[in-house]
């Protein structure tokens, strides 16, 4: 995964989690979701290709 889409969800989570957390609770909320989503993904190719290729 290119690092441009990874800054792209972390921005992304950052900017919807500001909103409801502030802005230490935003920037956990994207660690949480940048590093579930590269944990995650080798999984998801694995079992769910389909679902990899509509997220990509």
């Amino acid at each position: 995964m290119s690092i441009l889409k990874t800054l792209g969800i972390a921005w992304t989570a950052w900017k919807v989690a500001t909103k409801r957390f502030g802005p230490a609770g935003g920037f956990v909320v994207a660690a949480v979701v940048v590093f579930g989503y590269l944990y995650i993904r080798p999984w998801l190719v694995e079992r769910y290709p389909s679902l990899v290729r509509a997220i990509e």
